[in-house]
């Protein structure tokens, strides 16, 4: 009788412990709701959404062929492994099995022909990574790239943000139809699909239930709550409204760091500010008003007021110390000389100074710290500034008159790329797609595809080295800092590894608790 009882106790023990193991399990691996606090997007089209905002939501819907982890390798996708050919003109990828887009059909190697060429058509900015390529398919599972040259960074170019890969003939990726398939167009292979878009206020995104990954995603749904102010931001956050914002300032990163239930992430990133002067028109043509602003500037100053000093101190170029050897530490930092600007200004036909409108997008606090503290350092140096703090939103939109390329000083936030081509070929080359100065150099032009059909690092090393003396001489631009990027999430949150650009974030090993 006691044998019996005993064995059914333990019995009853064991199914209990069992069931609780499969309910905690089931708790740790799936379910829930993922939410997080972004700027509206403002360009939905995969291929031509930029910043952070359009990025994360693409690639929640859409795949990579191969993707940039956050260390900087790359890492398969889509295809599932490549070759190169010795001469380094010929990539051929083979692609995953069985994956299906959103609609039902089938992925193959003619939706990967598709993409790149729309890429061409539209003029993606991926194009000034990628260069000159044909791209065919010899069979279903077969993509072959051939090149016009020698490119290093050609895998980085296809694991560029704008890659993402559409069906086949998708003449209208994510734009909203006004029937009762809204959503028809934002057909992907991705973990999640679109499930409701409302302008300017969220966008719900449930889990794929066939997505060619097993067990991915681990969450039911994403919500993306559209909040343009940095602030109510960290104020939903606080509140319990959102599960996860990135790019947090640091003066709010002080403010949550030991608040309970919440945890700060911070990755180590070549993001740096772009104050910038085009050279094409106005006082920016002259290289002595270029060469007085950065002796107007005291770095260390905005370091602290803006940057609580928390940055790497930069010189004038976009290629920081978080590239290696690719950086060249033997250039002193630019001293700053009020004076010697003061004297420049004048010597260039501006005796009583430089008055000029400096735009800055509503960001990172680039409005309430960096472009204040710029201002007081520019004033010794002769160069007084009224500041225009704008929406980021609108700050990237074309149809602003003075969006980020179009006005006469800006500052633009750089996001990490993982080489420095990904800055040279798009900004600063001449036909470079974001060349927001409009500096054209044809010796900087010549060194940039040099070093990008360079894929020896010790031979790329010296090239970097000489255009970084070519910014520091008559550049168009001033970089304060490279900077760690800090995001914050809800402790319910797990799998998390936020990328050193927020946008590329891999929202699939996701978890939320409760």
């Amino acid at each position: 009788m006691k044998l019996t009882k005993l064995l059914r106790t333990g019995s009853i023990v064991l199914l209990v412990a069992l069931l609780l193991t499969l309910v905690l399990g089931v708790q740790a691996q799936s379910g829930g709701t993922f939410r997080i606090g972004i700027v509206a997007p403002q360009v939905l089209d995969p291929a031509l959404g930029s910043n952070d905002s359009e990025v994360l939501f693409n690639r929640s819907i859409y795949d990579y062929l191969v993707e940039t982890l956050p260390d900087k390798s790359i890492a398969p996708n889509l295809a599932t492994e490549w070759s190169i050919s010795d001469d380094g003109l010929t990539y051929t990828f083979t692609l995953a099995s069985g994956v299906t887009f959103h609609d039902g059909s089938a992925f193959s190697s003619a939706d990967v022909v598709y993409s790149f060429n729309r890429l061409k058509e539209i003029q993606s900015p991926a194009i000034n990574v990628l260069g000159e390529f044909e791209v065919s398919a010899p069979d279903a599972g077969t993509v072959v790239f051939t090149l016009a040259s020698a490119n290093a960074d050609f895998l980085y170019g296809v694991a560029n943000r704008f890659t993402l890969i559409v069906k086949d003939g998708a003449a209208s990726p994510n734009e909203l139809e006004s029937d009762d398939t809204p959503y028809s167009n934002f057909n992907g292979t991705g973990p999640f699909m679109l499930s409701d878009y409302k302008e300017g206020e969220r966008a719900l995104l449930v889990k794929n239930p066939t997505y060619w990954k097993s067990g991915q995603p681990l969450l039911d749904s994403v919500e993306f709550v559209f909040i343009d102010d940095p602030v109510t931001q960290v104020n939903a956050l606080r509140g319990g409204q959102v599960d996860f914002i990135y790019k947090v300032s640091s003066d709010q990163v002080a403010a949550l760091q030991g608040e309970a239930g919440i945890t700060i992430l911070q990755q180590a990133t070549n993001q740096h500010p772009v104050i910038r002067l085009r050279a094409d028109s106005g006082p920016g043509q002259d290289p002595r008003v270029r060469q007085a602003l950065k002796l107007a500037t005291d770095r260390e100053l905005v370091n602290i007021v803006a940057n609580d000093g928390g940055g790497v101190i930069g010189n004038n170029d976009p290629i920081g110390p978080g590239f290696g050897a690719f950086y060249d530490s033997s250039i002193p930092l630019p001293s700053y000389d009020p004076e010697a600007a003061c004297a420049l200004l004048s010597e260039a036909g501006y005796p009583d100074g430089l008055a000029l409108t400096l735009y800055v997008p509503i960001v990172l606090n680039y409005d309430t710290r960096l472009a204040p503290a710029l201002k007081e350092s520019w004033a010794a140096g002769c160069i007084n500034v009224e500041i225009q703090a704008i929406p980021e939103g609108s700050y990237y939109d074309d149809s602003f008159p003075n969006n980020w390329l179009a006005a006469e000083l800006g500052i633009t936030p750089w996001s990490d790329q993982p080489s420095p081509q990904g800055y040279l070929a798009q900004a600063y080359a001449s036909a470079g797609v974001w060349n927001e100065t409009r500096w054209s150099d044809p010796e900087l032009d010549a060194l940039i595809a040099e070093a990008g059909a360079t894929s020896d690092p010790a031979a790329r090393t010296p090239l970097y080295h000489q255009i970084a003396a070519i910014f520091a001489d008559r550049g168009p631009i001033i970089v304060p800092w490279f900077a760690t990027i800090y995001g914050a999430t809800r402790d319910t949150v797990s799998g998390l590894d936020m990328a050193p650009f927020p946008g590329l974030t891999d929202l699939r090993g996701v978890q939320i608790g409760s």
